[in-house]
């Protein structure tokens, strides 16, 4: 009797166990909830999404760019001085302002204008590079603009900061300007 009532309170225990397991979100969830997230970030402010770049360089005011080998979108708002090229190894001072967390019941617009992030660039990003960056889909519009260089942003969390990652977060940058080193 002993042993039928040890049977039934385990598979009972079981029974309360498993469906809980099945409670947490899985990676793809969070890809889903990220695309749905983002598809009603860009309807609310009516941007309009360019499969390819602009073939005179000229954003209109709500367009962005979706780069198709990360998802990260951008729009140039100035191309600073594109005269002078972009090394391997050269230092990038990153400012931003009005960064906003917009699949998260956050309110908060983030800046830090007055203390620069310095990343050093490694070329151009992909899956060997990704993972040197801080946030590397910041990198991503480097390519095409130059020192005072200034963008508007979508970033995947895929392509975020640590912090975004691990929060499955996607961002959007109303301002990022890139200054290269011995250009001050």
């Amino acid at each position: 009797m002993n042993k039928t009532r040890l049977i039934i309170f385990a598979l009972l225990g079981m029974l309360l166990i498993i469906p809980a397991c099945n409670d947490r979100k899985t990676y793809a969830d969070y890809l889903n909830d990220e695309e749905k997230a983002i598809d009603l970030f860009i309807a609310q402010q009516q941007l309009t999404i360019l499969d390819e770049y602009p073939a005179s360089g000229n954003f209109g005011e709500k367009e962005f760019y979706k780069d198709p080998a990360t998802g990260v979108y951008y729009h140039v708002i100035s191309y600073g001085d594109t005269t002078t090229n972009l090394t391997q190894n050269q230092v990038v001072y990153i400012r931003f302002r009005d960064l906003h967390y917009f699949m998260a019941d956050d309110t908060i617009r983030y800046s830090n204008l007055a203390y620069p992030v310095e990343v050093k660039y490694l070329g151009p990003v992909n899956s060997t590079t990704k993972s040197y960056y801080s946030n590397p889909g910041w990198m991503i519009p480097l390519e095409r603009v130059g020192h005072n260089g200034e963008v508007k942003m979508i970033i995947p969390f895929t392509m975020g900061s640590s912090n975004d990652r691990s929060q499955y977060q996607p961002s959007y940058y109303d301002f990022v300007q890139y200054r290269l080193q011995g250009k001050y």
